[in-house]
């Protein structure tokens, strides 16, 4: 009996051997996790971006950018042209056959252009037409009739948001008018409380157009229900508007701005927010960019001065525009963009 239970022990272990070794070899051989690998860093370098040179002509007139600067525009005999910077492609803006380009703009946050042309013949109709810079293709936005041969377009203010277009048209050196073309396409005369109009700007998200009255002194909303009377200024002026629908006005003595004050149209003047400049400045150096930025102007130095934070930045040749983004410039016929400081 001992015999037995000796060689069948004998035999249990041999099993329980030959059960695990079996299983050992299943698990590292079929049922193993593959769980070692190499990593290789891998390290591309972004593409340097060219240098584009682009030439102005040194008879080019109303040089102008568009918002972000990415496109320079600017009249050269009789045609408009532009620029991409980013690819130095030159495209021309033809006027239709039989009329000249009598005043363009930009409208404030797109690659387009609204441009007035006039009949060469002298018979005073304007014609509006859109141009997308981006695309290369110009469209008829409306022909109209309400001008004379000795109408001149002084001004286009553009709101994309609600798609009115407002063009300042002076008859003489004495006489403004200001027309509106609305969403539908329909002309008709802003009525205004003079004919002897200053700076006009449009509130991008609203069907409101400021405008400065010369015959009063005054600042003038087409939204009769608000007051622009600012008290003890003597001859306040347009500087600019935002985004956000704020307007900037500054208080001119001696032709030179000595303050300046900042707000919306749904808030009473007397509580607009102030800057108080530490120097006198030419209204025309002062530029207010779309995010509400407020900058002055040095030609002469080539530098622009922050009034909100005072930082100054240098650029190089003339100044042609300033965007949120940066400077753009012209130095020896070329076009410079500068990053602010």
């Amino acid at each position: 009996m001992i015999k037995v239970m000796k060689h069948l022990s004998i035999w249990i272990v041999i099993s329980l051997v030959i059960q695990i070794g079996g299983l050992y070899y299943i698990n590292e051989h079929y049922l193993k996790t593959e769980n070692s690998f190499v990593i290789n860093k891998v390290v591309t370098k972004a593409p340097k971006k060219q240098e584009i040179s682009i030439n102005i002509p040194d008879d080019a007139t109303n040089i102008n950018a568009s918002f972000d600067g990415r496109f320079v525009s600017y009249c050269e005999k009789g045609t408009l042209k532009t620029v991409d910077t980013s690819n130095g492609q030159l495209k021309e803006v033809l006027p239709d056959s039989g009329n000249m380009i009598s005043f363009y703009n930009w409208v404030s946050d797109r690659h387009r252009l609204i441009i007035a042309e006039k009949p060469t013949d002298g018979s005073g109709k304007i014609q509006l037409e859109s141009y997308d810079a981006s695309k290369a293709i110009k469209n008829k936005i409306k022909d109209v009739t309400w001008s004379d041969s000795q109408s001149k377009v002084e001004d286009i203010q553009i709101s994309p948001v609600t798609n009115l277009i407002y063009v300042k048209v002076s008859r003489n050196s004495y006489k403004s008018q200001i027309y509106l073309n609305n969403a539908m396409d329909e002309v008709s005369q802003v009525d205004t409380n003079s004919s002897k109009i200053g700076n006009i700007k449009i509130l991008p998200d609203k069907a409101e157009l400021v405008y400065e009255d010369l015959s009063s002194h005054t600042i003038v909303s087409t939204n009769d229900k608000v007051d622009m009377n600012f008290t003890g200024e003597v001859s306040p002026i347009i500087l600019g508007t935002d985004s956000n629908n704020n307007i900037y006005v500054g208080n001119e003595v001696n032709g030179l701005i000595i303050n300046i004050y900042y707000g919306n149209t749904e808030v009473p003047v007397a509580n607009w927010k102030t800057i108080n400049v530490t120097k006198q400045f030419n209204p025309k150096d002062i530029i207010v960019t779309e995010n509400g930025n407020l900058y002055v102007n040095d030609n002469l130095k080539g530098l622009v001065t922050s009034l909100k934070t005072n930082q100054i930045t240098d650029y190089r040749g003339s100044l042609i525009k300033m965007t949120d983004k940066g400077i753009v410039s012209q130095d020896n016929g070329k076009v410079v963009e500068t990053t602010y400081k």
